[in-house]
């Protein structure tokens, strides 16, 4: 009975791991909102996140991915967004070189 309580308890640790490690995907008003000010004070323009964020390859999604222009919000990899941030050295006074 030990053991399947600990199996139990190691199993519900693996799942609660898995959970935080799957794909999330965010707006950029959602990542301006939620996720940015943790790695980065002020936060950033629209347009300066895209530039970044296009000169580092993050994944991106379209609603309508068939659309020339337009085709709803675009969708940015929430995981490849913070990779991005923690993989950054950033000055005393915010910014990016």
């Amino acid at each position: 009975p030990i053991f399947y309580s600990e199996a139990l308890r190691e199993n519900a640790y693996v799942n609660e791991a898995t959970k935080s490690n799957q794909a999330r995907l965010a707006t950029l008003d959602a990542l301006r909102e939620n996720t940015l000010p943790v790695f980065i004070q002020p936060v950033p323009s629209n347009e300066t996140l895209r530039a970044w964020f296009d000169a580092a390859k993050i994944p991106r999604f379209k609603s309508n991915p068939t659309a020339r222009r337009g085709g709803g919000a675009v969708w940015y990899s929430v995981a490849a967004v913070e990779k991005f941030f923690r993989s950054r050295t950033l000055p005393a006074g915010g910014g990016m070189a």
